[in-house]
């Protein structure tokens, strides 16, 4: 069964404007003075959010900044900031996500949170519920915490009390004003009243327009009829390793250790699944309500946990712990299946060792190996492509031998000046790079034509030859252009490899 957690902050706006006058040194509200954020509209200032003095005056969110002055006279006010707002429960839900990685924000003042098969980690429900009041209570916010198997439950129960759900108000279904009176009016004042009706009867009388009129989807969410999804700021992930810690961890050695732990956990349920991690983010949570972000990829799934430590370690270094670490939380965010190697006597794992090697490259210096991939192509600097070096090739297809090419083929062919015998005839003397060699033996030529169906401008013939000089170099070189081609500029040579 699915459980699901509602945070409601009351005090939200006021409790965030406090904290961030803290923060920023600058000086907020006395305490116990009436105090409220107020917003412009379309009949002048209107109140937000107050605080609990001036709610104890009878001031309240929706009032007219006039007549609660003329309340209050000596009430404080200062501007609401929404954009602020969402900010700070932004930084919230992430903050959150050490509970949980499945977190959203429930706008304007609330918090979801799915936290099926988590609980255990920090010693049970209770426990788990506790320790999330007593830390938001440090950093200042007061916290309603609801807990049912809906999102609608969960919502519930976190802003009205009640012993179970079926005495929560009408108002708990998250429905509109106007649907909440009229069932109210009709004598239909809690959810179990509702549940008493002929369910044909509920839906001929309030089917609305929008969801918040539409008192019968809301009810189906409630009791988990109809499916409420969540969704959270991050992908979900089916694997997470989480540790809380007793005392804050400064130094990298002991947060080294927590690694230690994490990584072995999560390789132990990804390999049970025969999984792989492609992608990993590690959070690490400090004790101010700021968290650090490390994230590492993999050429190939990996469920080994020496290799694994061996790219994060390092990333360790990075870290400015502040006053201290106080929980970790590693998560795959992308898998896929694992490649099971099993090792023997005199088994070859040199393909195995460099991946691990491009892993340990790609997340130190965000560059990995590449290798050349064959590509359909005749004209030699078309022939091959670089690739990630750990992708995996498709199978090639069976063809004929080409001609032998040589070891070294530059990147760009090479200007070079040539003199033939007779003028398509093979080459008698090369001039490469400033320097004249003389031509004691040659092969050729061997014909390579444009590839037509490219229609590229300027393309010609290319007639190849391999040369020896007197030293024993050898060159691969073509003339580019045939002699004699009406109103076309005389061929081209240029230098194109080194044969052995």
């Amino acid at each position: 069964m699915r459980s699901l957690v509602s945070l409601w902050f009351p005090e939200f706006p006021v409790e965030r404007f406090i904290r961030t006058r803290i923060k920023t040194g600058r000086k907020p509200p006395a305490k116990g003075l009436p105090f409220a954020l107020v917003e412009s509209g379309k009949s002048g200032l209107r109140l937000i959010a107050v605080n609990a003095t001036a709610r104890s005056f009878g001031l309240m969110r929706g009032m007219r900044l006039a007549d609660a002055r003329a309340q209050l006279p000596e009430l404080l006010t200062e501007p609401h900031e929404p954009e602020d707002d969402m900010n700070s429960l932004l930084g919230l839900c992430r903050w959150m996500e050490r509970y949980s990685p499945w977190v959203a924000p429930d706008a304007p003042d609330g918090i979801l949170l799915d936290v099926t098969g988590v609980p255990h980690l920090f010693g049970g429900e209770q426990r788990m519920m506790a320790e999330m009041r007593q830390r938001l209570a440090q950093y200042g916010f007061s916290v309603r915490i609801g807990q049912g198997a809906t999102l609608g439950a969960a919502w519930a129960l976190a802003r009205y009390e009640a012993k179970d759900i079926q005495s929560l108000p009408v108002e708990a279904l998250r429905i509109d004003g106007t649907a909440a009176k009229t069932l109210r009016r009709l004598g239909l004042k809690t959810v179990g009243s509702l549940l008493a009706i002929p369910r044909a009867s509920l839906a001929r009388r309030f089917r609305g327009e929008t969801i918040g009129e539409n008192v019968l989807i809301r009810l189906d969410e409630m009791m988990g009829v109809r499916d409420e999804p969540l969704n959270p700021l991050n992908p979900p992930t089916s694997f997470m390793a989480h540790r809380a810690l007793m005392e804050p961890v400064i130094h990298a050695e002991g947060l080294e250790i927590v690694l230690e732990g994490l990584v072995n956990q999560l390789c132990r349920d990804l390999e049970k699944a025969g999984k792989g991690a492609l992608r990993l983010i590690l959070k690490l949570f400090r004790v101010d309500g700021s968290r650090a972000n490390l994230p590492a990829g993999f050429s190939v799934a990996a469920h080994d946990p020496k290799h694994m430590l061996r790219v994060l370690k390092p990333k360790l270094e990075t870290v400015d712990a502040g006053f201290g670490i106080d929980a970790m939380t590693l998560e795959a965010r992308e898998t896929a299946a694992a490649l099971v190697q099993q090792h023997g006597f005199l088994e070859d794992d040199s393909t195995l060792a460099l991946e691990q090697l491009n892993d340990r490259v790609l997340n130190r210096h965000e560059q990995q190996f590449v290798a050349l991939e064959d590509v359909e192509s005749h004209i030699p600097e078309r022939a091959e492509m670089p690739r990630p070096s750990a992708r995996t090739l498709p199978p090639k297809p069976s063809r004929p031998a080409s001609t032998a090419r040589p070891l070294l083929i530059f990147e760009a062919p090479e200007p070079a000046k040539v003199v033939a015998a007779v003028p398509d005839g093979p080459p008698m003397r090369l001039t490469w790079r400033h320097v004249t060699r003389r031509v004691v033996k040659a092969q050729g030529p061997e014909r390579v034509a444009p590839e037509w169906w490219r229609l590229t401008a300027g393309e010609r013939p290319r007639d190849y030859y391999v040369i020896e000089d007197e030293h024993g170099r050898r060159y691969w070189l073509y003339r580019e252009g045939l002699y004699g081609e009406p109103g076309e500029e005389q061929p081209k040579w240029y230098v194109h490899g080194l044969s052995a």
